[in-house]
Formats: structure tokens, C-alpha cells, sequence
């Protein structure tokens, strides 16, 4: 069965016309229009849809994993032949993730068709001397992967393991958030003036118990991970199109809430971060701090709850 069925143009469950809306931000959509990419981004942002190219602004040091090492973190099956999987991983600030003496919140790795892997990108934990952060509204960095959606996969449909909630937490509360961090980059959430249309759309299910896992089926569930993991998405791919995208939350190593205030990690602040990849956009690193795309996360953090201009702009840039 084909994950990705266009649905009619009905009112229907988790459509643009009922799902949660997020209070207290600024929901943008204008005309659409072509995005000029200021110098400041261009080393940035690829020139087409290819891979994404290297950047000062990511450590310029990449950590060496093999495939065995990248599966034992992501706790996930190599891909099927044929297809390929793009990890993006992130370690909580509190918690970095330790490869030869450097200290990384942020790794970005490519399981290849052949089982070859690439690193990708990766964010260090310590701040560089790149300069002082840009303003939220005022930085227009976006990296992308090199893989995006098509139109006939619109809209992408996807099911929460609701049991894998963490034991402490509310069910109802914990899916409301996850509910409401997919709607952050088809609404173009954002409190900045740009004006931005995209086509992206989520299109909420239900309930699963499915498991990460390439089964054309798109989930998002509480489970284990390795190396001290808060996060980890999975895209599965064929060439430069997104055929599959997975999320897992780190259920058991670090605490989690739903509250705007508290010292846990904010669910819907990291989803809304990690389905960032699923549109097709890299992590970033200093000095782009305001953005939502940026490859650290905190305790208590809500700033990736609504975009920036960089975050906007690769956005409608991936737009099917």
C-alpha cells in the first residue's frame, strides 16, 4: 500500500481546516514568490537539490562512524536493497555526544544503497568564533540535504505510537504536542513578518504500533536509542526523493514535557526541530542559534517551535 495517497480536497481529519492550532504565534502564508538567498547564506545552501555542500558554519571535523556504529545509535535495521537512509541524530547539550575527544549535539550520517556510509554534517557542542548570533528574523541560512518530497506524496500521512509514551507523562497531552509541532512548518509558523506559502501538509492518522523501520508507513513513537540520543529522525530514500520518514524520542534517558515551563525537554519544541529534516533541510551551527534548524538543544528550550527566516525560506525552497 502506498503510504502517500493524494487525498481528496475535502475537510477531513487532521486536514489545514481541523487540526491544532498553535496559540500565541503568527501563522504566515502570502504569495508565492522566489526566494533570493543573500550572500551571508550562499556557502549554504546547494545550487540545486543535491547534497548539501560543506560548510565553515558545521565543525569542520567529522566524527568517522561505520555502519555498525551508526545502527547501534540509531537502534534501526540497515535499509532494504536499493534504498538508502539519511540518520540525523541529536544529543541533548547536557549530554554531547563524545567521537575522537570532540564533543557533538548534532551528527547528520547517509547509509548509502551499497551500505557505504557518509557523514554528512555534524554540529560541535561548544560554540565557534564565527561571531555573534544572528537575529531570528533577520538570518537567512537554510541547508539542505539534497533529498525532498514530491507533490503526488502530499499530504504525508503519519501515526503516533501512543502507548510509547514515557510512563510519567500524559497520553492526551504528549500526542497534542506532537500534533501541534507538525503543524509548525505547513503553517509556516513563525513571529517574523516574512510572508511564506508552502505546500508541505501533514495529514494525522492515528494510533500505530508500528516500530521504526522502512514499511512505508510514516510514525513517530518513544523508544530506545544509543549514545545518549534525545532524537533521531530517519529518512529512507531512492535517489533524491524521500520515500519514508521515521521519528523516534528517547523514552527512557532524559525527561520529557508538554508544559511551556519546566526543566524536561519540551516535546514539541524537539519534533518540531526533527521534522525540520523531515522537509529536507540540515542541521546548523553557530552563528545561526535563533533558528530552528540550529543543532543544539536544551532543557526547558521553546525556540523551535516557530520558524525563522532562515528556517522560511529552505522551507519554500523544498516546497513540492
Amino acid at each position: 500500500m502506498n503510504a502517500f495517497r493524494r487525498t481528496p480536497a475535502t475537510k477531513r481529519e487532521g486536514s489545514k481546516h481541523d487540526r491544532p492550532s498553535p496559540k500565541g504565534v503568527a501563522v504566515r502564508t502570502g504569495i508565492r514568490r522566489r526566494v533570493l538567498v543573500p550572500a551571508l547564506a550562499a556557502g549554504l545552501i546547494a545550487s540545486a537539490l543535491g547534497s548539501a555542500p560543506a560548510s565553515s558554519e558545521l565543525d569542520p571535523t567529522l566524527p568517522s562512524l561505520n555502519l555498525e556504529q551508526l545502527l547501534a545509535i540509531a537502534r534501526v535495521d540497515a535499509p532494504p536493497a536499493g534504498i538508502g537512509l539519511e540518520i540525523h541524530a541529536d544529543f541533548p547539550t547536557e549530554n554531547p555526544l563524545t567521537i575522537g575527544g570532540i564533543e557533538f549535539t548534532a551528527l547528520t550520517a547517509v547509509i548509502n544503497p551499497d551500505r557505504s556510509v557518509d557523514m554528512q554534517s555534524a554540529v560541535a557542542a561548544r560554540g565557534t568564533d564565527s561571531g555573534d548570533a544572528v537575529g531570528e528574523c533577520t538570518d537567512p541560512t537554510f541547508a539542505p540535504t539534497g533529498r525532498s518530497w514530491g507533490a503526488e506524496d502530499m499530504p504525508v500521512e503519519w501515526r503516533f505510537d501512543v502507548r510509547s509514551t514515557p510512563p510519567a507523562k500524559s497520553k492526551f497531552f504528549t500526542r497534542r504536542s506532537i500534533r501541534l509541532a507538525h503543524t509548525v512548518w505547513p503553517h509556516a509558523v513563525t513571529r517574523c513578518a516574512d510572508s511564506t506559502t508552502t505546500n508541505f501538509d501533514y495529514l494525522y492518522k492515528g494510533e500505530t504500533r508500528r516500530k521504526v523501520k522502512y514499511d512505508q508507513t510514516n510514525i513517530v513513537e518513544f523508544g530506545p536509542l544509543g549514545s545518549g540520543a534525545l532524537a533521531i529522525n530517519y529518512t529512507w530514500f531512492s535517489g533524491t526523493r524521500i520515500l519514508e520518514t521515521d521519528l523516534r524520542l528517547n523514552r527512557g534517558d532524559y525527561r520529557w514535557t508538554n508544559r511551556r515551563e519546566g526543566t524536561g525537554y519540551q516535546v514539541r519544541n524537539v519534533t518540531a526541530h526533527e521534522l525540520g529534516h523531515q522537509v529536507g533541510l540540515d542541521d546548523l551551527g553557530d552563528p545561526h542559534s535563533a533558528l530552528t534548524m540550529f543543532g543544539r538543544i536544551s532543557r526547558g528550550e521553546l525556540k523551535k517551535t516557530t520558524l525563522g527566516s532562515g528556517d522560511l525560506r529552505g522551507a519554500e525552497r523544498l516546497s513540492p
